[in-house]
Parts: structure tokens; C-alpha cells; sequence
């Protein structure tokens, strides 16, 4: 591929996970309005299930999603998957725009309602993996820094849905006709893609047995993936309802704080990424020194909370979301390597999302069983030690069998 047509593609597969990845957070972010309109007025234990449910079930899904939109990049070519993922994510998110309330149709639009959640979660599990494939093949003297675009991405979406969701919280279905109907402009472009992957003859079936054939990189694919999410999640998402019940610091202030980590996640990472391939840092080390930094960086974080001095919080989680953006930026070029052949998409894309899709849905609940536990604000930092120290364990035993491997050869 031309290095010129090379770059537009991958603009558009960045714009389409900064899209797909925001139709997943409106949701989120408009849960009490989206609950109101498609559950309805009853208990109000009921309706928070619900939340949760209509919040979870998309994460449930992108496994599913992420193995049948694998299956396609495999073998029509990653072109055909993306273009796929965003057909459904965009009809998903449009009909929601669309779909009566629970005073118009009942127990119908609550049914909907999920029914499009897990076309979003199908949806979303297909456009990530796909795209960390497409950053590792395009151009093998900068895969970091194209999978840490990939990653940077994401934010995009998250900062512009919460945008929307500030301008129309009061009409929210406004937000999802805008999202659907960016997302069916986008295809315009995604449409004119070069498609350089070497379809296959291979039927679905070999595809799958080749993709779950080496348990080893599925386990490590695993950790790596909990690791990214669970610490992002944990330490964000789940983190802002605790400064705000147990420190009583204003949502408004909290989402200022957290529009500007967005912005750093969405700067940070590509310089980041191009500097490591500018001067071939081996991506390995970094992902261990950010792992390093974040089991380091996290007690403190813990402690912050524990004495209630938001200052030291804001500190603490900046310091942490640092070391880990050093983390995540390598991680599509870590699932690149770490899976071959040709259920390369299928295997990248399954091994991630089972990793991180349940971690996702279940980061807050892990969280706060850690504080319970414990019975301190303290212990929020268990759970993101144990999981960078399984990383670092992961990338330090396999750095290790490199160089057995390498000194039983020049014997």
C-alpha cells in the first residue's frame, strides 16, 4: 500500500473506534434519563438493575462480536469487518434515537432497548480487535506508534460523548441520532479503504481451532488485557463515585478533572509511541516499566484516599495514568506478536475482549470488594498491584525464554 493511501486508511479506522467507542459511553453517561424512557417509573431498586444490566450486557456480548467480526477479517479481509461493525453499531445507535418509551409500547421498549445494547456490544468487539490488526500489518517500522493512535482513539470518543451528553441530557435521544448518523458518514469514507489483506479459503471452523490453538498466548492475551482495562476503569470510572460519596467533591469538579486525563490519553500516547519506534525502544520493556509504575505509583493513590486529600488524589491518579498510558500504548503491538497465521484477527480480537470485556463490567464491583474487605479506602489499590504484577511477571518470563532460547542456538 502507497504510504499516502496507507495514512488516510488508517484515519478512518481511528475516527470509527473514536465513534464506535463513543456510542458505547452515551449509554453510560445517560443511564438515569435512558433508564426513565425504556423501564420505566417502578421500583426504584428495579430501575438501578437495569442500569446496571443495560450498561453490562453490551461488555457480555463483545466477545461474540469480537470471534464472528474475527472470523470475517480473516477470511474476507479486515476491510469488510470494519465496514460490517460500523453498519451495526450505527443502526444499533440510530434506533435508539427511534425507539417509543415504555408509556408507548411497554415491556417492547425495554426489550429493544437491550436488543440494541448487544448490537452495540457485537459491534464495538469487532471494531477494536480489527483495528489493533489493522495498526500492527500496516507498517512494520512503526506499529507502536499506530497501535498507540488506536488507543488514543478510544478517548476521542469518550471526550466527545460526554460533549453530547452535557449539551443534551435533557434530550437524549438527540445524542443518538447524531451518533448514528456520524456513523453512516463515516462508512462514506471507510468505503474507499485499500484492502491489502490476502483473503483465505479456509472454512470458520479451521479458522476458530487455529485462532484458540496456543493456550499459552491466549492466557497472557488475557492478563495483558485485564491489566489495560481493569486500572483505566478502576481508577477512573469507579474512583469518581468514591471522591464524590466519601470526600464530597462536586461531579462537576471530578468531570473536569477527568476531561483532562482524557486529553492527556488522547496527546500522550502517539508521541509516546512514536519516540519508542523513532529510536527502537523494544516495546516489551516499556509495557513492563509501565506495568512497574503503576504497582508502584497505586499504594499512594490509596493513601490519598485514605487521609481524604483530594489534591494528593488528583496527584496519585495522574501519576498512575502516566505509567499505564506507557502500558496500553504497546498493546496492540503486543497482541500483533503475540498471534500469527492466519486467524491472526480472529485470535487478537476473541483473546482481547474476553480479557477486558468482562473486566470492564466487573471493575467496579472488584474495587469495591477490595475496600470492603479491608474496610479502607486504602485497599482500591489491591487489585491494580495484583494485576501488574501479573503482567510484569507475563513480559519478564517470556523476555526470559527469549534469551534461553537464543543461548542454546549460539551453543
Amino acid at each position: 500500500m502507497k504510504p499516502n493511501k496507507a495514512k488516510q486508511s488508517f484515519l478512518v479506522i481511528t475516527l470509527g473506534v473514536a465513534f464506535e467507542h463513543l456510542d458505547m459511553m452515551l449509554v453510560s453517561l445517560l443511564a438515569s434519563s435512558i433508564v426513565e424512557e425504556f423501564i420505566g417509573d417502578g421500583n426504584p431498586a428495579v430501575k438501578l438493575l437495569y442500569a446496571y444490566i443495560g450498561y453490562a450486557i453490551a461488555f457480555l456480548f463483545r466477545p461474540l462480536g469480537a470471534f464472528c467480526f474475527g472470523c470475517i477479517g480473516d477470511l474476507c479481509g479486515r476491510k469488510t469487518s470494519l465496514i460490517s461493525s460500523m453498519v451495526l453499531m450505527s443502526a444499533a445507535t440510530l434506533a435508539l434515537a427511534f425507539i417509543p418509551g415504555v408509556q408507548a409500547l411497554g415491556l417492547t421498549s425495554t426489550v429493544l432497548f437491550f436488543l440494541c445494547r448487544i448490537a452495540q456490544g457485537l459491534a464495538v468487539g469487532g471494531e477494536y480487535g480489527t483495528a489493533m490488526t489493522y495498526a500492527f500489518e500496516l507498517n512494520p517500522h512503526f506499529r507502536t506508534f499506530y497501535g498507540a493512535c488506536v488507543i488514543s482513539s478510544t478517548h476521542v470518543g469518550g471526550l466527545f460523548a460526554s460533549f453530547l451528553a452535557s449539551q443534551y441530557v435533557e434530550n437524549f435521544r438527540m445524542t443518538f441520532l447524531i451518533g448514528g448518523l456520524v456513523g453512516f458518514f463515516l462508512l462514506l469514507f471507510r468505503s474507499f479503504m485499500k484492502e491489502y489483506h490476502v483473503t483465505t479459503a479456509k472454512k470458520i471452523s479451521e479458522i476458530a481451532i487455529e485462532s484458540v490453538k496456543d493456550k499459552k498466548a491466549i492466557l497472557e492475551a488475557l492478563i495483558v488485557a485485564s491489566m489495560l482495562v481493569l486500572v483505566f476503569y478502576g481508577s477512573l470510572i469507579y474512583l469518581n463515585e468514591l471522591v464524590h460519596q466519601d470526600l464530597g467533591i462536586p461531579r462537576s469538579q471530578i468531570f473536569k478533572a477527568n476531561s483532562f486525563l482524557l486529553g492527556l490519553w488522547i496527546v500522550l500516547p502517539p508521541c509516546f509511541g512514536y519516540v519508542a519506534d523513532r529510536f527502537a525502544v523494544p516495546y516489551r520493556k516499556m509495557m513492563r516499566f509501565g506495568a512497574l509504575g503503576v504497582f508502584l505509583s497505586a499504594p499512594f493513590l490509596g493513601l490519598a484516599l485514605a487521609l481524604s486529600f483530594y489534591p494528593a488524589v488528583l496527584a496519585a491518579q495522574l501519576l498512575m495514568h502516566l505509567f499505564h498510558m506507557i502500558f496500553c500504548l504497546c498493546t496492540p503491538r503486543f497482541f500483533g506478536d503475540l498471534f500469527a497465521g492466519q486467524a491472526r484477527n480472529t485470535a487478537i480480537s476473541t483473546s482481547y475482549s474476553l480479557g477486558a470485556s468482562f473486566t470492564a463490567a466487573l471493575a467496579p464491583m472488584i474495587c469495591h470488594i477490595s475496600i470492603a474487605l479491608f474496610h479502607t479506602n486504602f485497599a482500591i489499590c489491591a487489585p491494580f498491584m495484583l494485576v501488574a504484577l501479573a503482567a510484569i511477571f507475563i513480559l519478564k518470563k517470556e523476555d526470559l525464554c527469549k534469551k534461553m532460547i537464543l543461548l542454546n542456538s549460539t551453543t
